[in-house]
């Protein structure tokens, strides 16, 4: 385990999160902060792919990803027209109308599948945290802090646990780095966040076995969205997908979990709220 690096991640960690957290708390910081990580994650997606030899759509990939979440953010909030009326965008033809500008065409199929894939992976994932944050009350963060604590616990306690005891790899083809040892840490590190949020930081009537059941949601997802963006970048033979973040590489090093473990989040409480 690098010292240096170690450092480094703590206090970026430590950092970055505290200010995603304190951004949750208000509905316009949370809009303002969401429009960055959308934007700057999918500069470093489209980056990627023109280094490698594709030419997605750089800027209407970018531009879709960013007016999705703003309109969902916009319909979700204040049920707005506007958002319904820019959701109706025919985004796929948009895309595949910009390929008659492209200057080699024979690759027209392989630019507009992955700029397409860029807005699926990343915006259209962490849009629907806006009918996460969003109830018939108004807005209300609680989900959304509560998934980024028990994606860091889990990360954390993984991390750590790996890094001691690792020795049964987890998908060694992808990632040798995970281990089946790490994921028993981030998940006995999860069930004890669950209690934590249930005695001291929500008095909900959720129960503690909610909680748990919310955290497992996360740590599975979590590890696959982990898994899926290992593969990308051993594809591209990348270590990090960016320089911007000390000790954690880029931002889709960041928040690659993020995007697989919301729409499974949302779907977890859309079942739980129709059971109940």
């Amino acid at each position: 385990m690098n010292k240096d690096n170690l450092k480094r991640r703590v206090l970026t960690g430590m950092f970055g999160g505290s200010l995603l957290l304190l951004s949750a708390l208000h509905e316009v910081s949370y809009l303002a902060v969401f429009v960055l990580i959308i934007f700057l994650s999918s500069r470093e997606y489209f980056k990627i792919l023109g280094s490698n030899g594709f030419r997605p759509n750089y800027n209407l990939g970018v531009f879709l990803s960013v007016v999705i979440f703003i309109t969902t953010f916009f319909y979700a909030s204040k049920g707005s027209l506007l958002g319904i009326y820019f959701l109706l965008i025919p985004i796929l033809p948009l895309v595949c109308l910009s390929a008659l500008y492209s200057s080699n065409n024979s690759e027209t199929l392989s630019n507009v599948s992955v700029t397409f894939f860029g807005i699926l992976y990343i915006s259209l994932p962490i849009s629907l945290l806006n009918f996460i944050v969003f109830d018939g009350n108004g807005y209300n963060s609680i989900y959304l802090m509560a998934t980024l604590l028990f994606l860091w616990t889990s990360e954390s306690a993984a991390y750590f646990g790996g890094s001691l005891f690792g020795r049964k790899k987890l998908f060694e083809s992808v990632s040798p780095m995970k281990t089946w040892e790490g994921v028993l840490f981030g998940l006995s590190a999860n069930i004890l966040m669950a209690y934590l949020i249930k005695e001291f930081f929500w008095s909900g009537h959720q129960t503690l076995i909610y909680w748990v059941f919310f955290s497992i949601v996360v740590l599975i997802s979590g590890v696959f969205g982990d898994l899926f963006e290992s593969l990308l970048k051993r594809n591209f033979n990348l270590k990090d997908s960016g320089n911007k973040l000390p000790g954690h590489g880029g931002f889709l090093d960041r928040f690659d979990s993020f995007f697989f473990v919301i729409p499974y989040v949302y779907f977890y409480l859309k079942i739980i709220d129709q059971l109940t």
